[in-house]
């Protein structure tokens, strides 16, 4: 079996702090009642992390010191075999001319590639009462208060 991921586009950052997913001209029809979302999920390919050494990681602690030894599918380490990364975004603005979706935040490069952009859906892409490592819950104290 053989996998392939279509990059779709690449996000732009600009010397004014504009941020945009820039679309390939031949992916922008599948953008139609994406402005509806007021959020969106973007799945993008860290390419600084895409060499042989990164993608034979499989083990690593996570930021913290007293944090135990973690398989990288138990992290959001950047070393992986599969170097994709995850954010959620807001939606800016949509820009028809440009084939630019307008974002307030991403902690992707410039000209990263994007390989894929999902919409935001509160009722499922949020879980209550979920469980996380010890060693994370002052992450979750941090962005939950």
């Amino acid at each position: 079996m053989e996998l392939c991921a279509s990059v779709v586009g690449t996000v732009r950052k600009t010397n004014d702090d504009s941020i945009y997913l820039e679309i390939k001209p031949e992916y922008w029809d599948a953008v139609l009642q994406l402005d509806k979302f007021s959020h969106i999920i973007v799945l993008w390919w860290i390419t600084e992390r895409d060499n042989p050494a990164d993608r034979s990681h499989l083990r690593g602690r996570p930021p913290k010191t007293n944090a135990e030894l973690s398989g990288v599918f138990a992290t959001r380490s950047p070393a992986r075999p599969t170097p994709i990364g995850i954010s959620i975004v807001a939606v800016r603005g949509i820009n028809d001319t440009n084939h630019r979706i307008r974002i307030d935040q991403i902690d992707a490069f410039d000209k990263t590639p994007i390989i894929d952009i999902k919409p935001y859906l509160p009722s499922s892409d949020r879980v209550d009462d979920a469980q996380v490592p010890e060693w994370f819950k002052d992450n979750v104290a941090r962005y939950t208060t």
